[in-house]
């Protein structure tokens, strides 16, 4: 689960399990063109703290790269796809947290490559550019 204050979403390529015990408050995600997503973000633990919808927008995915396949995997035949953990950093990089679900034969590595080389608006809050945490899928298909 995300730290508080964290953001776990869809970024539109792969599902992201929200594993929160309260009830989560979703809101629309702009995935560049790449299709629709949601992100899931946990209410504050702290019940002081007043439910206020924050101002802010989402992550922006503006290009995602496509996945070079190793010549192993090539000669396999193997199609899938890797399900990766990334945070979009408020300073414009993309962090690969982990791989979730891989496919081996060198395609995971490959799959964090791609995910390093996608291009986004970061998400905001308050006006200000925030890290933001999310699962992106990587899908790999011979031609």
């Amino acid at each position: 689960a995300a730290p508080a204050g964290r953001v776990v979403a869809d970024t539109g390529f792969g599902t992201a399990p929200a594993q929160v015990a309260q009830p989560v408050r979703e809101a629309a995600v702009r995935a560049g063109g790449f299709g629709d997503a949601r992100a899931i973000e946990k209410p504050s633990s702290s019940p002081a703290t007043p439910r206020t919808a924050p101002t802010g927008t989402p992550v922006e995915v503006l290009f995602k790269p496509t996945p070079a396949y190793t010549d192993e995997a090539r000669d396999l035949r193997i199609e899938g796809e890797v399900l990766l953990e990334v945070e979009f950093e408020a300073t414009n990089q993309v962090r690969v947290v982990r791989v979730v679900q891989g496919l081996g034969h060198g395609l995971d590595e490959m799959a964090v490559r791609a995910a390093e080389q996608i291009r986004f608006k970061p998400a905001t809050r308050n006006g200000q550019p925030v890290d933001f945490l999310a699962s992106v899928t990587i899908v790999f298909r011979l031609t």
